[in-house]
């Protein structure tokens, strides 16, 4: 009997606690193009302004940063092409890619509350240094 009880409980402990980490974290569903196009600004001083002609301009875009200085290395400004890049199940999620030149910069989209917003990684990921771009409002 006790060792029913004690299967009991700690089959109840096993999911309280799997309960209380949440499970898989879930993903975002499909990203259109017509959810990307429009005028976005980040946290960190850029904008990003996406067309539905696949074409896009960035001001003051973020390529790097020096951990050591704490500077950002920045692009200008930029026009090129942009892509949806589609997710590999159990690889990688879906980004959004943008190909200024012969160079290529993805960002990933996170949930924000009923929208979405695109994340871009600077430098080494391990740094936890982002710029997250975010829709300016329609008003």
């Amino acid at each position: 009997m006790r060792s029913q009880t004690a299967s009991a409980l700690c089959a109840a402990a096993v999911a309280l606690l799997a309960g209380a980490c949440g499970g898989a974290p879930k993903a975002l569903p499909h990203v259109t193009a017509a959810e990307v196009v429009g005028h976005w600004t980040s946290d960190c001083g850029s904008t990003l302004t996406v067309e539905a002609d696949r074409t896009f301009t960035v001001q003051d875009f973020p390529v790097d940063f020096a951990p050591g200085s704490g500077t950002v290395k920045r692009l200008p400004s930029g026009h090129g092409t942009w892509y949806l890049f589609a997710a590999v199940k159990g690889s990688t999620p879906q980004t959004f890619d943008l190909k200024i030149g012969e160079e290529f910069y993805d960002l990933d989209y996170v949930r924000k509350a009923d929208s979405i917003a695109l994340r871009t990684v600077l430098g080494d990921p391990d740094d936890n240094q982002w710029c997250e771009f975010s829709r300016r409002s329609r008003a």
